[in-house]
């Protein structure tokens, strides 16, 4: 009998199908002291494909390692300020990668339950 490939779901938060703008920036070494342009020339601006309370799957010119940890700059419609995360690849390929939000202010994820609840 051939052997069958089932998906099992295991996301706890329903993933909504939206593209929003993310900078993102990998953290390389905690202790590394960079001034203000330095940092600058390592960020990337990308879109999310799809995004949940418990994270997002980007689009990345370069191939993301998976365990690294990224600075998220999140631009929501609607909201002034952007929201920043910090988020682990715990994906990835040659198009992008799923990362998961490690850390994020209590706030930030009440404006994102409810944006996501009307998109």
């Amino acid at each position: 009998m051939p052997e069958a490939n089932m998906f099992v779901e295991k996301r706890i938060h329903p993933r909504v199908s939206v593209k929003i703008p993310v900078k993102y920036r990998v953290i390389e070494d905690q202790k590394e002291l960079e001034t203000v342009f330095e940092r600058k020339k390592k960020e990337q601006t990308t879109k999310t494909v799809d995004v949940s309370l418990g994270g997002l799957y980007i689009v990345a010119e370069t191939v993301l390692n998976i365990g690294s940890i990224l600075r998220l700059d999140i631009s929501l419609p609607g909201r002034a300020s952007i929201i920043s995360a910090f988020a682990e690849v715990v994906w990835a390929n040659e198009t992008g990668g799923g990362l998961h939000f490690l850390a994020m202010k209590e706030e930030d994820v009440d404006f994102l339950k409810n944006y996501l609840g009307k998109v």
